[in-house]
């Protein structure tokens, strides 16, 4: 469209608002609410306002009217102006008026607090809980690490130093309650500054995750008091989406099977496979109180295709019979006696389960062709010094055996402690806290990995779709914690003082050791495909060899004989006890078999 001199101001303003208007609608910023407008919003919508406003200036040059060029620019900054302005304006009196609502229906005066993170987290914290009054905290400045913010203002609101600086800043302002909100802090990183807050006498709280607010999962009303599961663990590392349609390939449209369905890890199984849209999802458990809380919540995700199998592992017959008639592609066996202390009482029950009854799924699974095989193992299957680590050594030896023989793939995942399971000493302190103490630790340098149970269980579902057989993995569980800086935590957590609850040093359990291990001496690690899990070189396991002492273990675990069964697993799996906390076993008499080469 040429633009002259000539052409009437009218006429060219209707031209330029019927192309904003087109601009405007197709951009889709009519759908938009004023009363919410985002950066986001201002980002759509100053280009839409613009565009046409460029075009016509564009066409006046070309066609010799520069002299229109300014009036249009004036125009289009005017118009740009006035629409962010009301939108703006909407979105103020909107907050304006959220916020008199919210103040008088409160209960109680909203709490002076102090932010712990001065970055996107905390920035959009900062805002919501200022026009939301009524949540009961009143946000009067930041706390950040970052030394280069110290005296700048976000929000409104002034960064007064860091968190060493906390105790300080924290009596100038009468503030008693400081607010986490470090979702990129690494569990190292929360740990070291609740510990720096809570020992000034801070009531410290989190935000929920940042991620999850964006997505829409949480509200940032479930600002709750910091958790020791909060502090743990390791970073969570992402699934690598290049990888992702293969992960899911290994599931989706495919027939799978949990033993142990209703534990920990398995329950957690059974949740992140229902949502690959499996099959069939049959939940072997021998625990029919578990098995109903699993099926109830699984069914809710995939309907019929969960289906529920009363059964335990070490009967035989009932495997084969359940296995041929479900006829599973994809196994994860995560069925196990896992307390340390209690299979060093029941030695025999803990070679019949963990050992044979990995034995009789493995059989099953391979007698209908299974297509993946995955083994939940343990890091004290590596050096075992108790019974239950030298069960889950044997039960991998078990898996490799048939893995080198066998059309379908198996393997083995090792890992340490997972937060939230039943068997956490987690749960033992915080039972130990509310009862008033003493909380018990076995020994001041005792150290132990965490890992939590969904992250775990990610990784384990990541690991089997990259096998190619017979691998022992172990996933990277991070740094080792310090279980009596842990215990000291948890009370300060609480509120509490060792004063309040004291700690008891109560010496080693049987089989326990000061620290655990992923791999032994002897052993190393090579990278894997997926981020966090590595492959861990171990020597062949000969089935021959191996054979002969299953025997000899069968024979003794039925017969009871705990002293045969100790024996035996110093020399199959390399039992070690420490003298002081467990007997050490006699020497075996030998066999006729050649001795194998692992350890």
């Amino acid at each position: 469209m040429a633009i002259t001199t000539g052409t009437p101001a009218v006429g060219l303003a209707l031209c330029v608002a019927a192309l904003r208007v087109t601009t405007l609608a197709m951009r889709g910023t009519y759908a938009h609410s004023w009363r919410h407008t985002s950066l986001r919003d201002t980002f759509v919508l100053v280009p839409a306002l613009l565009g046409p406003t460029v075009v016509f200036a564009v066409a006046a040059v070309m066609t010799s009217a520069a002299e229109v060029v300014a009036t249009l620019v004036l125009e289009g900054l005017l118009a740009t102006f006035a629409a962010l302005a009301a939108r703006a304006s909407v979105r103020w009196l909107d907050e304006r008026q959220a916020r008199s609502q919210a103040e008088a229906v409160a209960e109680c005066p909203a709490r002076p607090v102090l932010l712990v993170g001065a970055g996107r987290a905390g920035t959009l914290a900062a805002r919501e809980l200022g026009r939301r009054p009524d949540l009961g905290y009143r946000p009067i400045g930041f706390l950040d690490d970052d030394p280069s913010l110290r005296g700048r203002r976000i929000e409104g609101l002034e960064v007064f130093g860091t968190t060493a600086d906390a105790e300080t800043v924290a009596a100038g302002l009468g503030v008693e309650c400081l607010i986490l909100a470090l979702p990129s802090a690494t569990p190292a990183q929360r740990r070291s500054i609740v510990a720096r807050l809570s020992d000034a006498g801070l009531d410290v709280r989190t935000i929920p995750d940042y991620h999850d607010l964006l997505a829409g999962k949480v509200e940032l009303t479930k600002i709750r008091p910091v958790k020791v599961e909060d502090l743990l663990g390791r970073n969570v590392v992402e699934t690598d989406a290049s990888r992702w349609s293969e992960i899911v390939a290994t599931i989706k449209g495919k027939r799978v099977l949990v033993t142990g369905a209703g534990g920990s890890i398995g329950s957690e199984l059974c949740r992140q496979i229902a949502d690959l849209e499996p099959e069939r999802l049959v939940l072997l458990e021998g625990n029919e109180n578990n098995l109903f809380d699993i099926e109830g919540e699984v069914r809710k995700r995939i309907g019929a295709r969960a289906v529920p199998c009363l059964a335990d592992v070490r009967d035989v017959e009932r495997m084969q019979r359940e296995f041929a008639h479900h006829r599973p592609q994809v196994v994860f066996h995560a069925a196990a006696f896992k307390h340390v202390p209690m299979m060093e009482l029941h030695p025999d029950d803990a070679i019949l389960n963990n050992v044979f009854g990995t034995k009789t799924v493995v059989e099953a699974a391979e007698s209908v062709g299974v297509e993946r095989f995955l083994f939940v193992s343990t890091d004290k299957a590596v050096n075992p010094a108790n019974v239950m680590g030298a069960s889950k050594r044997m039960a991998e030896m078990v898996v490799q055996a048939h893995a080198s023989r066998s059309r379908g793939r198996f393997c083995c995942v090792r890992f340490g402690n997972v937060l939230g399971s039943r068997g956490s000493v987690i749960h033992t302190f915080r039972r130990q806290i509310e009862n008033g103490g003493p909380v018990t630790v076995t020994h001041p340098d005792v150290t132990r990995f965490f890992m939590t149970i969904p992250e775990a269980v990610r990784l384990l579902i990541q690991s089997n779709a990259v096998q190619d057989g017979g691998e022992v993995f172990l996933l990277d569980m991070g740094e080792p914690v310090r279980i009596m800086d842990l215990a000291k935590q948890m009370i300060h957590l609480s509120g509490l003082t060792e004063e309040d609850v004291p700690i008891s040093v109560c010496g080693l359990r049987p089989g326990e050791k000061l620290y655990e291990e992923l791999l032994r001496d002897e052993e190393g690690t090579l990278p894997s495909k997926v981020d966090g899990v590595f492959h861990a070189k171990l020597a062949p396991v000969s089935p021959a060899s191996l054979g002969t002492w299953l025997g000899r273990l069968d024979s003794a675990a039925r017969s009871h004989d705990e002293e045969t069964i100790r024996r035996i697993l110093a020399i199959a799996a390399g039992y070690r006890p420490d003298p002081a906390a467990a007997p050490v076993p006699a020497p075996l008499p030998a066999v006729s078999t050649k001795r194998r080469e692992v350890a």
